[in-house]
Order: C-alpha cells, then sequence, then structure tokens
C-alpha cells in the first residue's frame, strides 16, 4: 500500500490496487487506525460507544458499496439501467459523508484520507469497469477493517451483562 501521504498522487485503478493490497495485509496485520484507537482507549478508559459506532459505519458502508457495485455490475450486463457517472457520484458523496464520520467520531486518520482520496477518485471515474473496480477495493478494506474494530470489543462480557445478570438471577 502506498503511504497514507502518497494517497494523493494515486489513480483510481491504482488506488484500487493499493485498497486490495492493504485488505490483504489486514488480514494478518493490525491497522494504525486501530492502534490509535486502542491507545486512546486506554487512556481515557471509555471508548466503547465509539468502537459501536465505528463498527456501524464499516458494515453500513460496505453494504452501500455492495449495492452500488452490483448496480454497475448488471448496467454493465444490460440488465438494469446504470451509469458510471450516476453511481460514482453517489459514491463520492458517500465517501465524504463516512470520511466525516471517521474523523468526527474516531478521529482514524488512515480511514479518513482512504476515504478521503476515494471521494476523489470516483469523481473521475468515467466508466462502469473502474467503478466496480476502485469500489471493490474499498469494500474489501472496510470489511477488513470491520474485523479489527470486531476484535476489539469486549463481547463476552457485553453478553455476561446482558445474559448473565439473567442467568444468575432465574430460579
Amino acid at each position: 500500500m502506498a503511504t497514507i501521504e502518497r494517497l494523493s498522487s494515486l489513480t483510481a485503478s491504482e488506488l484500487a490496487a493499493a485498497l486490495r493490497d492493504l485488505a490483504d495485509d489486514m488480514v494478518c496485520n493490525e491497522p494504525q487506525d486501530i492502534e490509535r484507537l486502542c491507545a486512546r482507549k486506554l487512556d481515557t478508559g471509555r471508548e466503547f460507544a465509539v468502537w459501536e459506532y465505528v463498527m456501524g459505519y464499516c458494515m453500513n458502508f460496505s453494504d452501500q458499496i455492495c449495492v452500488l457495485r452490483t448496480q454497475a455490475e448488471a448496467a454493465e450486463r444490460g440488465e438494469e439501467p446504470g451509469d458510471a457517472a450516476t453511481l460514482a457520484r453517489s459514491m463520492q458523496r458517500l465517501c465524504v459523508w463516512y470520511s466525516g464520520q471517521f474523523d468526527t467520531t474516531a478521529k482514524m486518520d488512515d480511514a479518513v484520507a482512504i476515504l478521503a482520496r476515494a471521494g476523489e477518485c470516483f469523481g473521475d471515474v468515467c466508466d462502469l469497469a473502474t467503478f466496480r473496480d476502485l469500489a471493490r477495493g474499498l469494500e474489501r478494506y472496510l470489511v477488513q477493517l470491520m474485523f479489527w474494530v470486531d476484535r476489539q470489543i469486549p463481547w463476552s462480557a457485553v453478553s455476561d451483562l446482558v445474559h448473565g445478570y439473567r442467568l444468575r438471577t432465574a430460579k
């Protein structure tokens, strides 16, 4: 993956490839955004809501990307209406919105930079194949990021809080 500082020089196709590489790397290596969030959690001791919001952002945005990417595939096959400019503009607006959410809620600098650059690249997309390629790369990145967020949520404590109380008090 190109360093975050070099994102601005990548074309849509180059960014798509870089996002796929990053997603592959994230299978085994924790992203720096997660390391920073963990450090912040240890510092404040109260970041559960932030983790939940980020989980929701990753899940919702990756689902929205999947819908738009599938629309592009159907348009390419002539099965449904759809054009690259309309789909790309929708994706561009989503990237801008989610970039702001990742920034405001979680201060995830890398995710913010990636989404901002992806939004810029979607603005330059002229064909459905490039749209699909960049959308799939971004989708894979978000799914891997969601995996790392999910690993940080103390699910056993949440489960015990929700279900354990009931089990301890049932007669």
